[in-house]
């Protein structure tokens, strides 16, 4: 379960590692899509309006006193625009009155409603833009207004090209980049999936290679003992022999908890928690403390029963460790058993500081241990650790909170009735 656990979180790892990639990625693609876009978009737009500009000024001078042209007069600009695209233009007096109206080329209205559209776009606010499917300039010459227009629809036809074409090659762009995000992050999680495996493997062998110095020197201390008497050197010697002794023991449990399979079988989890805390009734005593309960009868999880006492033992232990005993009011240590849809909770409470929010999210870490509680106290760092890899070998889940001055571990298993 450990391993599979593991593999669950290199594999989130990664997903999120991709995640970013392609979010970054993607932005940047769909950034320089889009500038692609409203850059070609103005550019037409603004060409556009210039030859609207040009053609109104090439009209207007070869045009008689009353807008008429001189059948003399020849414009050969004017062929030009004509296969170019479709032009219209209404001139309009300085009282309103129209003066000029070219729409023979190819009318999509009568001269009359071209002459009110016209006379719309004049009256408003833009000297140019886009009405409909025509696109506009508004010229002013000789005290008369002119609106040019120019049929839309090509250029909309191909903007829509530009969209689609924008759309497609987007989209193979990103699957491309999604199979080289693929490739960018299993490299990054290769030596993190090789650091980890080390890691564990240093921590088994250091553990299994510490055992037969520390038992040396704890044999030799002994023996040196009886031979001089008490010394406050030896005896220092001997204490600090023995927090690696139990540093050790705590790595090698924590090093099998996560490297061999449970073996499971039914297990009566309220008789468990009911035996489990006796032994501890004399060590909260000591600290002025006493232990109540609530267990719930004939509750059975599917589990190792070592590893389950060594759940129970770790989290009381650790409940007593770092109770408050400065508080009149509470001096109690709480272990409540229940079910709760299907799986059996079990609860064991403290008084004591709220912990940290940054410190709830670490404190089943490795060796992190609030400030509050980096003292001698027999404790390394790796209860709750080993708590963790026991509540997940069995399928559960393991968490904290922290509510009016009480400090509340619980762990959620499967039932199996």
């Amino acid at each position: 379960m450990i391993r599979q656990n593991m593999n669950k979180l290199l594999r989130s790892s990664r997903n999120k590692i991709i995640a970013t990639i392609m979010g970054a990625l993607g932005l940047i693609l769909l950034g320089t899509l889009l500038i692609i876009f409203f850059t070609t978009y103005s550019a037409v737009y603004r060409n556009s309006q210039n030859l609207l500009r040009v053609f109104a000024e090439d009209y207007l001078e070869g045009k008689g006193p009353k807008g008429v042209p001189d059948e003399s007069d020849d414009i050969p600009e004017m062929k030009v625009f004509e296969d170019a695209s479709v032009m219209y233009l209404v001139g309009f007096s300085e009282n309103g009155e129209v003066i000029d109206i070219m729409n023979d080329v190819k009318p999509f209205m009568s001269n009359d409603d071209l002459a009110a559209y016209a006379k719309s776009l004049a009256d408003g606010e833009r000297n140019g833009g886009v009405s409909g499917r025509l696109i506009y300039v508004v010229v002013e010459k000789n005290d008369n207004t002119y609106v040019v227009m120019m049929d839309n629809t090509l250029i909309s036809s191909s903007m829509k090209t530009l969209i689609l074409n924008t759309v497609i090659y987007g989209c193979a762009a990103l699957v491309i980049l999604f199979f080289v995000s693929l490739k960018v992050a299993d490299g990054i999680m290769k030596p993190i999936d090789e650091m980890y495996k080390k890691q564990k493997l240093f921590i088994s062998d250091a553990g299994h290679e510490l055992k037969t110095p520390i038992s040396t020197v704890s044999a030799n201390a002994e023996l040196l003992q009886r031979e001089i008497g008490d010394n406050r050197w030896l005896d220092n010697i001997i204490f600090e022999n023995h927090r690696m002794k139990e540093l050790v023991k705590e790595l090698l449990d924590l090093s099998r908890t996560e490297n061999i399979e449970t073996v499971k079988e039914d297990v009566d989890f309220s008789k468990t928690v009911m035996g489990g805390m006796l032994p501890f009734d004399s060590v909260a005593f000591e600290k002025g403390l006493l232990i109540e309960s609530s267990i719930a009868p004939d509750i059975h999880v599917s589990g190792d029963l070592n590893e389950l006492g060594k759940l129970l033992s770790t989290l009381i232990d650790n409940a007593i460790s770092h109770a408050d005993t400065s508080s009149e009011k509470n001096k109690n240590i709480c272990v409540n058993l229940f079910a709760s849809d299907k799986k059996a909770v079990l609860e064991v409470s403290n008084p004591g500081k709220e912990i940290p929010p940054d410190d709830i999210e670490k404190i089943f870490e490795r060796f992190y241990r609030t400030d509050s509680s980096r003292k001698l106290n027999g404790h390394y760092g790796l209860g709750l650790a080993i708590a963790k890899a026991i509540t997940e070998n069995h399928g559960g889940n393991i968490g904290v909170k922290c509510a009016d001055g009480i400090t509340t571990f619980f762990v959620e298993l499967p039932m199996v009735r």
